[in-house]
């Protein structure tokens, strides 16, 4: 009982030494630097697309390879995408 209660004021304390901490000023460069245009590989055999009612075409990894959202550029599934069974597109 005494070790949950030291452990409650432990996990207090650090919640308000958190808390004190100032929040520092973001610019719109600061944003900027954090929004990248993420895209999963077109030419990957395993891409599969649909389209929305809206028009909108939605492209994702059907392996589920893709990290949030995207395909990094050394990804370990990318395989060139097929065209009719004869191999590799170029």
């Amino acid at each position: 009982m005494a070790n949950e209660r030291r452990e409650r004021k432990r996990a207090k304390r650090e919640a308000k030494r958190e808390a004190a901490q100032p929040i520092p000023d973001l610019t719109d460069a600061d944003f900027d630097q954090l929004l990248v245009e993420i895209t999963v590989r077109a030419d990957c055999e395993h891409a599969s697309t649909r389209s929305t009612p809206d028009g909108l075409v939605l492209t994702r990894c059907a392996r589920d390879a893709a990290v949030g959202g995207g395909c990094p550029l050394d990804c370990a599934m990318y395989e060139g995408r097929r065209i009719g069974g004869l191999g590799t597109g170029t």
